[in-house]
């Protein structure tokens, strides 16, 4: 009885692995066939390796556009991790005034589609001379993925007891200092969880990379639609771009693997 119940939750694990891992595989594959492999219309499991689709991007400035991916999307995630996490600690530990409509209306800044925000958003940046800068890219990625951080750090403080906090105002600490020696150190996994989301939401995004950033200053998610030609679209170093795109996302998690799961099982258990 235990074996059966065993493989019937085996079965449709290994069919989301699948559903999950055979794109990635099939890009990985992608990335090291000919031209000619990629566009014949049975496919090819059996082929010549080469990695001259690597060369290729490399020669076209991909360097410079995975610098720029990298310093947006770490700066990009520093700044709104640490706006974020301090509106969020005082959402939950400070009687603000309105605080439930405020909240509300920080959420609500989400609600509609991003692309209702670009041409304003462009508008103002433009008037300051920030277009065509990464601070522009920064900003924006920042200013959406607030509501994310602010929403579940949120959460994650509401079930820090305060009864820890209020022992350390009686020994004589601040606010900041039990702010950052008491509450960050509590809810560091959830931190980390909401740290890997806004990294992800910001290394994948694409129109606020492509409206206000332009030649040096693109990022990765800008450059691979440019190898869509009109002869053509050049499927091997696609493949090979988004191969080394997902790179870094993917060594950044697997260090902390371990505190994502944490985090996102934080507060599940209530004692």
């Amino acid at each position: 009885m235990l074996r059966r119940n065993w493989v019937t939750f085996l079965i449709p694990l290994v069919l989301l692995l699948a559903v999950a891992l055979i794109p990635y595989i099939w890009i990985l594959l992608a990335s090291f066939k000919k031209r000619v492999d990629l566009i014949t219309p049975d496919p090819k499991w059996v082929f010549e390796p080469t990695v001259v689709n690597y060369v290729e991007i490399f020669g076209k400035g991909f360097d410079v556009f995975l610098l720029n991916s990298i310093i947006i999307g770490f700066s990009s995630t520093a700044l709104t991790v640490i706006v974020g996490t301090m509106a969020a600690y005082g959402f939950s530990r400070f009687r603000i005034p309105a605080g439930n409509h405020l909240f509300f209306l920080i959420l609500a800044t989400r609600l509609g589609p991003p692309v209702a925000y670009a041409l304003p958003m462009y508008l103002i940046f433009d008037a300051f001379g920030l277009v065509n800068s990464h601070f522009a890219v920064i900003l924006a990625h920042a200013t959406f993925n607030l509501v994310l951080v602010v929403w579940m750090m949120r959460s994650f403080f509401n079930d820090v007891p305060r009864e820890i906090e209020e022992a350390a105002y009686l020994d004589g600490c601040g606010h900041f200092r039990v702010f950052w020696r008491f509450a960050i150190p509590m809810t560091y996994p959830g931190l980390v969880a909401v740290m890997i989301f806004v990294l992800i939401f910001s290394w994948n995004e694409l129109l606020f990379a492509l409206i206000l950033s332009a030649g040096e200053t693109r990022t990765l998610p800008v450059m691979i639609p440019s190898l869509v030609l009109h002869t053509g679209t050049l499927w091997g170093q696609v493949a090979a771009a988004s191969i080394i795109q997902s790179i870094p996302v993917l060594i950044f998690i697997f260090f902390i693997q371990k505190k994502l799961v944490q985090g996102l099982t934080f507060g599940a258990v209530k004692g």
